[in-house]
């Protein structure tokens, strides 16, 4: 009898529908629900996910260590539920719940039957634990040669995921890195679990198999063709991902020289750390000259490593104002109507501040070279955390 027919037979025997966890508090098998579905439990089976809020119910009524059912009372305008550890060879390996009726049903009973079939749940939990380690472990082992070892080491890979089936055959392939702004460390779990909703829902084509493996300290996903770039946002903005930023690749091919897209995604992974106003994803298609900057030793840089015209912008008082005036300016093409209208600024007011920024500078702003070094210079202050 496979999973989902132990679990029915379960709930059978139990005269309740049931939900099975594994031990990371993931929806792995739910019996039949013939009746009326509280707004929690359906919210739970949908999003194949425990709440945090159940999570912390049944750690804080030790079902864990527990020797059979743990009754705990109602959550979020729920029913009271029966929650048991399911074990294998004494180790945890997941949780059975179930709801208690309203009106109380049967007591809180555990016969031999029940814990028969619990054991024959846990060893198909087990299994199927060893068999996903199995999964990450090779997954890992191929992307890290794949993406990190030699010429014979990718190509040789490469040809053990195509036909392990671990990757779809494609033209090309795009790599996402995944991973916390400088300084910063993600948990493995959180990156794990961003891993696991990032290769069932960004790739452009779900039916094309892609791979993935915690590298470190980032998430690396193997993507088939392209990713849907709204979907990953939409999944880093998740509050249990708000700490994570994103960077994409170009897509490369043939699947051996996958590498490059890894480099890229890496720089443009940096680039989202480095500068806030690009979002939370950035590719390395949009990273135009920063491409080049952010290769730079950033973290080693100081204001004196800067071009004097834009030391002095920064040093001074109200550098940063005409720091940021000047910027605009540049980016606008120096086109004075234009750099007013996005600063929301009378032309009069930008006049004077360009009149401050000249006087500190000494800058002659109708020098392309000057306005191509304090352009530049401005842009190195912002990725080194300069200003």
């Amino acid at each position: 009898m496979n999973l989902e027919g132990h679990v029915q037979a379960y709930a059978d025997q139990l005269g309740r529908p049931i939900i099975v966890f594994d031990v990371d508090f993931n929806v792995i098998a739910f019996s039949v629900h013939d009746q009326d579905v509280d707004h929690a439990r359906l919210a739970i089976i949908l999003s194949h996910k425990g709440s945090s809020r159940a999570r912390d119910s049944i750690r804080e009524y030790r079902v864990g260590q527990a020797d059979g059912p743990v009754r705990i009372p109602p959550l979020d305008g729920g029913q009271p539920r029966l929650v048991a550890p399911v074990r294998h060879e004494r180790r945890l390996v997941g949780y059975l719940s179930s709801t208690i009726p309203e009106d109380g049903g049967p007591a809180l009973e555990d016969d031999d039957r029940l814990r028969e079939r619990r054991a024959q749940i846990g060893l198909i939990l087990a299994a199927m634990a060893l068999g996903n380690r199995e999964h990450e472990d090779r997954a890992l082992r191929l992307l890290t040669a794949l993406l990190e070892g030699n010429g014979s080491q990718r190509a040789g890979a490469a040809d053990e995921l195509l036909a392990s089936g671990l990757v779809s055959p494609v033209p090309h392939y795009t790599v996402i890195a995944i991973a916390t702004p400088p300084r910063s460390e993600p948990s493995s779990a959180t990156l794990r679990l961003v891993l696991d909703r990032a290769l069932s829902s960004i790739p452009v084509f779900p039916t094309l198999k892609a791979v993935g493996a915690v590298i470190g300290s980032e998430a690396v996903l193997l993507v088939p063709y392209e990713i849907d770039a709204e979907r990953l946002s939409a999944l880093l903005g998740q509050p249990a991902f708000s700490g994570l930023h994103a960077g994409v690749g170009a897509a490369h091919a043939p699947l051996s020289d996958v590498h490059a897209s890894r480099r890229e995604a890496r720089i443009a992974l940096r680039g989202s750390g480095t500068d806030p106003a690009r979002g939370r994803v950035v590719h390395w298609s949009e990273l135009g000259l920063d491409r080049l900057l952010l290769q730079l030793p950033l973290e080693d840089l100081g204001v004196s490593d800067l071009p004097g015209a834009v030391q002095r912008l920064l040093e001074t008082q109200s550098g940063p104002d005409l720091a940021q005036t000047l910027e605009k300016y540049l980016d606008c093409g120096c086109d004075a109507q234009r750099t007013a209208q996005e600063l929301h600024v009378h032309r009069s007011t930008l006049y004077y501040r360009l009149d401050r920024v000249r006087a500190i500078t000494g800058a002659d702003l109708s020098d392309g070279g000057v306005r191509r070094e304090l352009h530049t210079g401005l842009r190195v202050a912002t990725l080194a955390g300069l200003r």
